[in-house]
């Protein structure tokens, strides 16, 4: 008897416009629990790949479907509450760590309610972060922010994570604590990194040709 598993994530074919060679267009199934890694030289369109998938970019050619249902432009308000997109340079939308956390909440982006501040503590110090909530955001390092927007993923607790370049600010004890946390989570996550440790980490992998080292 076959084994009937649950396909969370699909793209078919799927392409930005700015690949640098044709036979980089993605086709993958993702599980829940699945890491899809998509790497390649700088120039060969990863970014603006991963900008299609959060649909904040039309694609070029391809389809993607969530939970069987195919994402369309009448359907991306719903598509854009099923993730979080984590850009290479975090956003802080915030003076402060707690209000930087708070930024889905404010924008009245999620039903959940909001987390207390000792859920927000907790989960900042499995990442490493041991400043207090009130701490200025303008103060903190890239890689800071960069695991403050990882701690604000977190919280959302959305079913999938898109991830530009997610240890471009970090050290690698940092990233490989951010590896574990997500392998620990069984977090569903498409990344776009250059980083080979990270890459390998990942169930899956999409290599684009082409661009420029």
């Amino acid at each position: 008897m076959t084994e009937q598993r649950t396909e969370l994530f699909a793209a078919r074919e799927l392409g930005s416009g700015f690949e640098a060679e044709p036979t980089s267009h993605l086709t993958v199934t993702l599980q829940p629990g699945q890491h899809l890694a998509i790497s390649g030289p700088s120039g060969c369109g990863k970014s603006s790949l991963l900008q299609v998938i959060a649909g904040l970019r039309p694609p070029s050619c391809g389809e993607i479907h969530w939970q069987q249902t195919t994402i369309k432009e009448q359907n991306l308000s719903w598509w854009r509450q099923q993730f979080c997109y984590l850009p290479q340079q975090a956003v802080m939308g915030g003076d402060t760590i707690l209000q930087a956390l708070m930024l889905p909440w404010h924008l009245k982006a999620l039903a959940l309610p909001e987390p207390s501040h000792e859920r927000c503590l907790q989960v900042l110090a499995s990442l490493g972060i041991s400043h207090s909530l009130e701490q200025s955001t303008s103060k903190l390092s890239g890689g800071e922010k960069q695991r403050l927007a990882i701690s604000r993923a977190l919280l959302m607790d959305r079913a999938l994570w898109l991830m530009d370049e997610p240890t471009s600010a970090l050290d690698p004890a940092s990233r490989d604590s951010v590896i574990a946390l997500l392998d620990q989570l069984s977090l569903t996550v498409i990344s776009v990194s250059h980083d080979p440790v990270w890459v390998k980490s990942a169930q899956l992998h999409h290599h684009m040709g082409g661009g420029n080292e």
